[in-house]
């Protein structure tokens, strides 16, 4: 064999040798490369979160104090005040015009000629007659029981005004919690983006892991789990918000009710108690109304009466009388005694509905403070968690103790997880202080509020 030759077998050797060495580096590389982009990722979630944490200076807090929605500005409601006022104002006129009053009158020709029946007297004969008559009712007038019916009006006024009321505040409370469930979504997705973030580098770390056959796959499907759920907790979501930009300790995170003062003044001016005394007082107005009295027609009249005679001077005459009927019936004394039945049994309801009210506001009570409990404890967590990550901190810069990537990563998940059950245990609590505004149709439920820091 030439000297070229073994030249170029050497060659192409040395080509495949390093081909092969390539090939067989390559994994080895490209595990490293992935490694790198891993510590690299870690590094830059730990950066990031710490300066979430451990901000310096009056940080802006993400949820300062209990807030209501002040979307209603009275408007509404004083519009329908003056159309009910209006509205009653008028009734009341229609009322007073009812006098009692009646003309009545007929026209007529007499047939009695033609068929020979007339009577040969000429006074009392006639072809035709024109009979005009005013007449008074005057217990149908507005002058019986003016007082009672004026004010069963102005009752009916009041309860249309009340159901409005309540139509406004049952909207004011459902646009309340829709303004809570938008503030508390921005809030609760902004701390779950980062703990979803954190999770997926979890996952990527530990699938590394696994396909470096360095441990088993029982870490990976966990891991995967609590990403899902996290997931389905942020696509529940109805609009993409921002991540969080602060996880210091949050203020206003308290709030006290006044129960003594709330109850008080609910069992006082609770628009359901006044609707049912408002109800109580119609019944016992349109009770004083039903009479048998209403039922008579005692009416004093006077008749003018023309006739047209064909043989003698057309002629005329007055006359004056009363004219009356009288039923024979029972029917309104016992109309009366099932209006009476009905406004005790409407008594008896008020009551019952007092005890309802009160149960239910205490049940409210109950949820705000099982609420406050749960806040409170979250809030010591945040507190003992945040001391616990800045010690880790310090020690993980002077390499103090074991240092372990997904360990850190996931003590960081904890203090997350402590604020979403905060921003729920809140959004459950304020709710409750929401519907406590169906209560109190004149103030506003922070009246009875105080916030503590």
């Amino acid at each position: 064999m030439t000297k070229l030759g073994t030249n170029s077998i050497r060659c192409l050797l040395k080509i495949w040798g390093t081909a092969f060495a390539l090939l067989l580096c390559s994994p080895v590389l490209s595990q490293q490369l992935v490694y790198k982009d891993l510590f690299r990722g870690f590094e830059r979630r730990f950066a990031l979160l710490d300066s979430l944490i451990f901000k310096n200076g009056d940080a802006p807090q993400q949820y300062q104090q209990f807030r209501m929605y002040n979307g209603f500005d009275g408007t509404g409601m004083l519009a329908v005040d003056s159309l009910i006022n209006d509205k009653v104002s008028m009734q009341k006129e229609a009322f007073k015009a009812e006098n009692g009053l009646l003309v009545s009158g007929q026209s007529y020709y007499r047939l009695d000629e033609g068929f020979g029946i007339d009577d040969e007297d000429a006074l009392s004969r006639y072809n035709a007659k024109v009979q005009v008559e005013l007449r008074w009712n005057f217990l149908s007038s507005s002058l019986v029981h003016r007082d009672s019916r004026m004010k069963e009006l102005e009752l009916k006024g009041e309860l249309e005004r009340m159901a409005f009321l309540k139509d406004e505040i049952k909207e004011l409370t459902e646009k309340q919690q829709i303004f809570f469930r938008a503030e508390y979504d921005s809030l609760l997705s902004g701390v779950l983006k980062l703990r979803i973030d954190n999770l997926k580098l979890l996952y990527d770390a530990q699938e590394y892991l696994v396909s470096d056959r360095s441990i088993g796959t029982d870490d990976l499907l966990k891991f995967m789990d609590e990403k899902a759920i996290a997931e389905r907790q942020l696509e529940s979501v109805p609009k993409d918000y921002p991540v969080a930009s602060q996880l210091v300790y949050p203020a206003g995170a308290m709030v006290k009710i006044d129960t003594a003062g709330i109850r008080k003044h609910i069992l006082e001016n609770s628009l359901m108690l006044q609707e049912a005394d408002l109800q109580i007082e119609l019944l016992q107005q349109q009770e004083i109304g039903t009479t048998y009295w209403r039922t008579l027609n005692i009416s004093p009249f006077v008749r003018y009466s023309y006739y047209v005679r064909p043989q003698i001077k057309n002629s005329s005459n007055i006359d004056a009388g009363i004219a009356f009927q009288i039923p024979l019936t029972s029917q309104q004394g016992r109309k009366q005694k099932a209006m009476k039945a009905e406004r005790m049994q409407k008594i008896m309801e008020k009551d019952m509905l007092a005890d309802y009210i009160n149960e239910q506001v205490n049940l409210l009570f109950a949820e705000i403070e099982r609420a406050n409990r749960s806040i409170a404890g979250e809030l010591e967590r945040i507190r003992q968690l945040r001391k616990y990550l800045a010690l880790r901190k310090e020690n993980y810069k002077g390499h103090i103790g074991e240092y372990n990537f997904l360990t850190r990563i996931k003590e960081y998940n904890h203090y997350l997880t402590c604020w979403e059950n905060y921003y729920l245990y809140q959004y459950s609590r304020d709710c409750c202080i929401a519907q406590l505004q169906n209560y109190l149709p004149d103030h506003s439920v922070l009246e009875f509020c105080t916030i503590i820091n």
